[in-house]
């Protein structure tokens, strides 16, 4: 790749700055703004020839506890809720002090990016915390989903953007949509045709816009390498085998590892067979920081996410996974092992519903529930399709039916008679509307997902009875890793001795992620990992400094 600069001034010194940012997702590019809005002359350097990362390509929601959006509309929170909620759901991985910054300096994150970026949020009411048992969880309100921005205004920079592929729709319209054959495509066309972004592209591209605006200088195609110190502190990084001096410090924000196979092999709990992330999350920042004696945490950890691979499915070459969410969710689907047995909640979050992939057999030493299959009737794809599928249409290689279920299950290789004893009792539980083995549809989260129409007693459950029958492979997947470098409540990077390593700040997935071993809500990646990125960027900016002696002493 060859570096490309955007936003540089005539006669400007390319290599002298007094920030330096390493990748353009949302973390990097809001720490980017903070600190250029207080006077810091600033430069993002980006792996990938376009802008904006893992994030841009996300569903774009922000978990922000107590924060302004749902208290305007009546919604109860408290920050000792939050708390409670985020240190269970963390499993003791992160640091209370780093939690108490995330609580508190989360609502003033998001006034902030309203005033200065123009990026402003809706509240999902009624979009509960993915934990709904645990206590201090709330039955909505603390998921935000990011208001359309018009890309237009973006003007050359518009073209370095990273796309969405999919049309611009919310994620609350998508959850009152319910599935793609109920989406008013013309309506999605013409926001497209109008230049609107939606998700997390109307996350990225104000805070791109804004950035550009307050005088960052933008670099892509230009991958980091190494670190700069002078006399113990921080004070450059080296892209592309350009020298970039950053005087104040540098912000380390470039994804997690999901794209490297070795770190992967070696850290994650699991295996990771999916991901969907552009394939630039290599661990650069965790290695680079380890070479300066940074501290590790949370490295078994990821984002999981029960995934199909669809082949062709490409991002610059690299092979996708796609993530399932209502095609295992809805009513009158499944999810069965290599026995034909189900062994999991279908209906519960991503993360923790994928932790049942990871399970071993004792005997055997191999992963108990692998390969698993997504099954499904034809009254499922006649009400909602599946991916890309359309009842009707001609049978895609990944997809397998059959007439019967014993048919299906022959296909795939199961125990004769297995599945059908499966659907058989999985059935009885949906005419019932209680699911007595994994108690599927039993909290509201659960229910957020279902569907009344179909008419069975509880919405997350309906019976497979009309053939043909189909099944989807599905794999443990991640959006990405979320384990790394150990920062303290200012963002700051620690070494192994826990002391704060001088001019040097981490946020997002290349840290040990606030949300811990858990995810707490939709938007538990972005809302934590951008409230830390806005904490770094007051840092350096020295608009909110405190000395790390005057903290210690």
């Amino acid at each position: 790749m060859t570096a490309r600069y955007w936003n540089l001034p005539d006669g400007a010194d390319p290599t002298a700055f007094d920030v330096a940012v390493v990748g353009s997702g949302a973390a990097g590019l809001l720490g980017a703004l903070v600190a250029a809005r207080a006077g810091r002359r600033v430069i993002v350097v980006e792996k990938a020839d376009l802008f904006g990362g893992t994030s841009a390509i996300s569903g774009g929601t922000l978990w922000v506890a107590n924060n302004p959006y749902m208290r305007a509309r009546g919604l109860e929170d408290s920050p000792e809720a939050a708390l409670r909620y985020l240190s269970e759901i963390t499993r003791g991985h992160t640091a209370q002090s780093v939690l108490r910054a995330v609580i508190e300096e989360g609502p003033t994150m998001l006034d902030w990016v309203a005033e200065n970026a123009g990026l402003t949020f809706t509240s999902v009411d009624d979009y509960p915390d993915y934990r709904p048992d645990v206590d201090g969880s709330v039955p909505g309100g603390r998921s935000l989903d990011p208001s359309f921005f018009d890309s237009t205004t973006l003007g050359p920079l518009r073209d370095a953007l990273r796309p969405d592929r999919r049309m611009p729709f919310t994620m609350q319209e998508y959850e009152q949509w319910v599935a793609f054959t109920r989406f008013p495509w013309n309506l999605l066309q013409e926001r497209f045709d109008a230049g609107l972004v939606s998700r997390g592209n109307a996350v990225v591209a104000p805070l791109l816009k804004a950035a550009a605006d307050a005088g960052v200088v933008l670099v892509s195609g230009a991958g980091a390498e190494r670190l700069v110190t002078t006399e113990g502190r921080v004070t450059g990084v080296v892209a592309e085998g350009i020298t970039v001096t950053a005087t104040t410090g540098v912000l380390l924000a470039c994804g997690g590892f999901e794209w490297n196979d070795e770190m992967t092999s070696q850290f994650l709990a699991g295996p990771l067979m999916a991901k969907c992330s552009p394939p630039y999350n290599t661990g650069d920042g965790i290695r680079m920081a380890q070479r300066l004696g940074a501290k590790l945490g949370n490295m078994r950890e990821a984002f999981w996410a029960p995934m199909s691979v669809i082949p062709g499915d490409l991002s610059e070459g690299r092979q996708l996974g796609t993530l399932l969410r209502f095609e295992r969710q809805g009513p009158g689907s499944i999810i069965v092992d290599k026995h034909g047995r189900r062994f999991v909640n279908e209906s519960q979050n991503y993360n923790d519903m994928t932790r049942a992939f990871h399970a071993v057999d004792p005997v055997h030493h191999d992963f108990a529930h692998m390969p698993a299959h997504i099954i499904v009737d034809d009254e499922y794809m006649s009400q909602y399709g599946y991916l890309t599928y359309r009842s009707g249409d001609d049978v895609p290689e990944w997809m397998m039916r059959d007439d019967t279920v014993e048919g299906l299950a022959a296909q795939i290789g199961l125990p004769a008679g297995a599945l059908t004893a499966t659907v058989e009792r999985f059935n009885a539980f949906a005419r019932a509307g209680v699911d007595e083995d994994f108690d599927r549809g039993g909290n509201d989260y659960d229910q957020y997902w279902g569907d009344g129409d179909r008419g069975y007693p509880n919405r997350s459950l309906a019976p497979l009875t009309r053939g043909p029958y189909y099944a989807v492979r599905v794999v443990p997947g991640a959006f990405g890793t979320n384990g790394g470098i150990v920062t303290d409540e200012t963002a700051a990077a620690l070494d192994v001795d826990g002391v704060p390593i001088p001019g040097l700040y981490a946020a997002g997935n290349t840290t040990a992620h606030p949300s811990g071993a858990g995810y707490p809500g939709a938007g538990g990646t972005l809302g934590p990992g951008l409230t830390m990125a806005f904490i770094a960027g007051r840092e350096l900016a020295g608009s909110h400094h405190k000395t790390k002696e005057a903290t210690r002493s």
